[in-house]
């Protein structure tokens, strides 16, 4: 390849491409965690709150996962090895819909305090997009 890069990096070099996101989702929701207690103190709601946004740190993980294998799939294996990560996807979704059902009705759990720490996930793509998009357009081609 002319940039010096082989064609299996698609899938073994999404941590680097992903980094700035990755480190910004799990600020976020760090952050968050810190505004769920500073408003509620220490207690469920703060609880809630942390559990929201570990939540929204698996979920960025396991889209990540999915999605550099789903567009990195080769065309000749692409079709059998899309339908198993598309059976994979929605099931990430039912287990998260799940563990969300879950910690509302079981752990009676407040759903403002724990969608604010699962809006983590919102929060850092649009934070790492915005910093790290203006770095990139500033020196990119297009600028």
């Amino acid at each position: 390849m002319p940039n010096g890069t082989s064609k299996g990096s698609a899938t073994s070099g999404s941590g680097a491409a992903t980094g700035p996101f990755d480190l910004v989702v799990v600020g976020a929701a760090l952050v968050l965690s810190l505004v769920g207690t500073l408003l509620w103190g220490v207690g469920r709601e703060a609880l809630a709150t942390g559990l929201g946004g570990m939540l929204a740190v698996l979920n960025w993980l396991a889209l990540r996962w999915l999605g550099t294998r789903l567009l990195g799939a080769p065309p000749a294996a692409g079709r059998s090895r899309r339908w198993v990560l598309g059976i994979l996807f929605a099931v990430k979704v039912a287990v998260l819909i799940a563990v969300v059902w879950a910690l509302t009705r079981w752990a009676a759990l407040e759903p403002a305090a724990l969608a604010l720490g699962y809006s983590a996930l919102v929060v850092g793509l649009f934070g790492a997009a915005y910093v790290w998009g203006r770095g990139q357009a500033a020196g990119g081609a297009d600028a």
